[in-house]
């Protein structure tokens, strides 16, 4: 099978749950797993293309939620269009974050978009005014609108379905478009070695910031998608360093640098977590550990690059470096 066949048979099977059942549960968990494909491909833009090991993504994905949630409920702006905008002011806030950052190298870097991921999240907490602090902000009705002459019913999840479908098969698209581009090449050289990458003349600082700029945008519009969907938020539910860490077990499961690995990677682990959540609440977490760490050591390429190998019959990668 092709490449372009495989992501194309990912995408029908993206949409196909609601065509097969209307339970709500399951159409809930199809949601959570595309949330998190789209999260998880997000952040595969940046640490998987370029090398980069970011533990802030909460950040991005914070602003999104508050910035759609705040659009609505200060300005009456609603929430599909406060998405939009939502992803523009998580790429706004990425900009002096990636210029400070990507002055730092390997750990150092990771480290510092730690500490920034724990500031903003203390801005957010503290700041009562804008973001009402520990108690957040709800919605408690969505505006109505008509679709082809039907009322959508917000109350179904059905239209949540279709637009975290979107989202995701649009964030792959963007994954698509990247590994083809020079940018893509150019990222792919800075991973493997950012000095020799400057040597022959890549703006390495440059590059990086583009790139986590493209990251914040689809993490800011799954920050708003969870605003838009839960109806609210407070600074632990959208800033929580566990959801950065997250993000990076989806796209190193399912394999970095690959458009389709953050899906397969999502289902996987989101299918862990449900399966041992009821029993051990958020010691779910050590399982994602504890599956990291298997696939770190046996599947370096992530679930996806090692069927791919393995169907192409080529020797097993070495284990990815940061």
């Amino acid at each position: 099978m092709s490449r372009a066949a495989a992501v194309a048979l990912v995408v029908i099977l993206m949409m196909a749950p609601p065509l097969l059942t209307a339970n709500s549960f399951l159409l809930h968990l199809g949601i959570t797993m595309l949330l998190w494909t789209l999260l998880g491909a997000s952040w595969n833009l940046l640490g998987g293309f370029a090398g980069q090991v970011s533990f802030g993504h909460a950040t991005f994905f914070g602003v999104g939620a508050y910035a759609t949630m705040l659009l609505y409920l200060r300005l009456g702006l609603a929430p599909w269009y406060g998405l939009a905008l939502g992803g523009l002011a998580a790429m706004l806030v990425s900009l002096p974050i990636g210029l400070i950052c990507f002055r730092l190298r390997g750990p150092y870097f990771s480290l510092s978009t730690l500490a920034v991921a724990e500031i903003v999240r203390l801005v957010a907490l503290n700041w009562e005014a804008l973001t009402n602090g520990p108690v957040g902000l709800l919605i408690t009705g969505l505006p109505s609108v008509a679709l082809g002459g039907r009322v959508i019913n917000w109350e179904s999840k059905l239209p949540f379905y279709c637009v975290i479908a979107a989202l995701a098969a649009l964030a792959m698209a963007a994954t698509r478009q990247l590994s083809r581009a020079r940018l893509g090449a150019y990222l792919v050289a800075i991973r493997e070695d950012e000095d020799a990458a400057e040597a022959i003349g890549i703006d390495t600082v440059r590059a990086k910031v583009l790139t986590l700029a493209l990251s914040a945008f689809f993490t800011g519009l799954g920050g708003g998608f969870y605003g838009f969907y839960y109806r609210y938020v407070d600074p632990d539910a959208v800033f929580p360093i566990a959801l950065s860490v997250e993000m990076v077990f989806i796209a190193v499961v399912g394999g970095l640098s690959t458009v389709v690995g953050p899906v397969i990677g999502a289902v996987f682990l989101t299918s862990i977590g449900e399966l041992f959540r009821e029993r051990f609440q958020v010691g779910h977490l050590i399982f994602y550990g504890l599956f990291m760490m298997l696939a770190i050591r046996y599947l370096p390429e992530g679930i996806w690059g090692s069927l791919r190998r393995a169907l192409a019959g080529r020797p097993r990668a070495e284990p990815w470096r940061s």
